[in-house]
């Protein structure tokens, strides 16, 4: 290539700018999650003391399931969690619905209606789920409910997706739904590798890439 040629190329792609990034980091979004498992686990006591507040516990649960939900997604789809930690479920308790009950579809502008006539809040049962399972069915939640003086099952949380509500509902006590978000916080990556490689080790072209982290 001569000079001219050269100067040329570099003439072309100075006129383009310049783009500044860095490398995804779980910090950001696991500081974040901290904090909304802390306002979580609050506003769950808030709601089931009756706690006179400034501020509704329920408008503050609603959010900071939203933004936890947020969170727990980007460290999956960043890959800022272990592989082996997105493979491996996670306990959870499930509420089924009713049987032989004609479904009442819930008002749009509530968050938990017709629950008593949908649900058989008489049981729960102990299922596991993977982690993006559960953040997509929070992120989607149809459902927030707080479950309060039942003769069948403790005080906690009720959620469920739009999807998810038709056949069950998520069922956390309060230490249960702050074991679900310590699950993310405390998996740490050791090891990264990225590259255009197929599981096998070997090269196939530069279309998709190949991630691993341990």
């Amino acid at each position: 290539m001569s000079d001219q040629d050269l100067q040329a190329r570099i003439y072309r792609a100075r006129k383009l700018g310049s783009v500044s990034s860095t490398e995804w980091q779980s910090y950001t979004w696991k500081n974040e999650l901290a904090e909304q498992r802390r306002r979580i686990v609050l506003h769950l006591s808030e709601a089931l003391a009756e706690a006179d507040t400034e501020h509704n516990p329920y408008h503050m649960l609603e959010r900071a399931v939203g933004i936890a939900a947020v969170c727990m997604r980007r460290l999956i789809e960043c890959r800022l969690v272990t592989d082996r930690f997105r493979e491996t479920p996670l306990e959870v308790h499930e509420i089924d619905v009713k049987k032989d009950v004609e479904w009442r579809e819930p008002f749009v502008s509530r968050t938990a209606s017709e629950i008593f006539n949908n649900y058989d809040l008489t049981a729960r049962r102990l299922e596991k789920r993977t982690p993006k399972v559960i953040s997509d069915k929070m992120l989607h939640a149809r459902v927030i409910g707080v479950l309060s003086g039942s003769a069948y099952l403790p005080d906690g949380l009720l959620i469920a997706s739009d999807t998810q509500s038709k056949t069950q509902l998520f069922h956390f006590s309060p230490p249960e739904i702050a074991r679900i978000f310590d699950a993310f916080l405390e998996d740490e990556v050791t090891l990264t590798f990225d590259g255009y490689m197929d599981k096998d080790g070997k090269v196939s072209g530069t279309r998709k890439v190949f991630a691993s982290r341990e």
